[in-house]
């Protein structure tokens, strides 16, 4: 199990290097610091949010040849990926900027760490507190953040996020076991029943 989510790891990362080069060589507008701008900072500033969606144009339109990369890379375990819509993404910012998210005054990064989502769920159990201590012990904390995301009662799941700085946007992982993967789908769902009825009058949707 750890030497096939080391391989996963190791593909994500050369493909997220490779993928921030180009990026960062087409794109025009002016490079935002997410860590210090404040997502109240966006619909001030129209080059905050032409970043956000030119640059989930950029990995939509090259999700199709990562997904291809992932399914050459003969994992045994179930491997999916979603890139977030910009439906998702215009909702976001309109939740953030809501009383629960301190009206907006939270960091870009801490709104959009997962523009670009994986998700691995292993066949047999997983013992998270091993996935997290292998993954802290083999790379760099810089660039590989690993979180217990149990936040909601009967979810289980490690999430690890990949960035080069605080002018990249994250890439997160998601990593799930088949014993959990109906509880994680269905309080995914409950966590994401405000996001359901504010799509419902909105074209286009999400899935993963």
């Amino acid at each position: 199990m750890l030497e096939e989510l080391d391989r996963l790891i190791t593909f994500i990362q050369q493909k997220y290097y490779l993928l921030l080069n180009e990026w960062n060589n087409i794109n025009s507008c002016e490079p935002i610091n997410l860590k210090k701008t404040q997502v109240r900072k966006i619909n001030n500033n129209i080059n905050i949010l032409n970043t956000i969606l030119n640059y989930r144009l950029f990995i939509n339109t090259n999700n199709l040849d990562l997904k291809m990369d992932f399914n050459e890379l003969k994992l045994e375990n179930e491997i999916n990926t979603r890139v977030k819509t910009q439906n998702s993404i215009e909702f976001k910012i309109d939740n953030y900027m809501k009383e629960k998210h301190k009206y907006g005054k939270v960091p870009i990064n801490k709104c959009f760490n997962d523009i670009y989502g994986i998700r691995i769920i292993f066949a047999q159990n997983i013992d998270h507190k091993v996935i997290k201590k292998f993954i802290e012990d083999k790379y760099n904390k810089k660039e590989i953040k690993c979180i217990d995301a149990s936040k909601i009662v009967g979810y289980v799941a490690t999430h690890v996020y990949f960035k080069e700085n605080n002018f990249s946007f994250p890439w997160e992982l998601q990593i799930w076991d088949k014993a959990h993967e109906k509880s994680n789908i269905e309080l995914h769902k409950q966590y994401k029943q405000e996001y359901t009825k504010w799509e419902k009058e909105n074209k286009g949707g999400e899935s993963f």
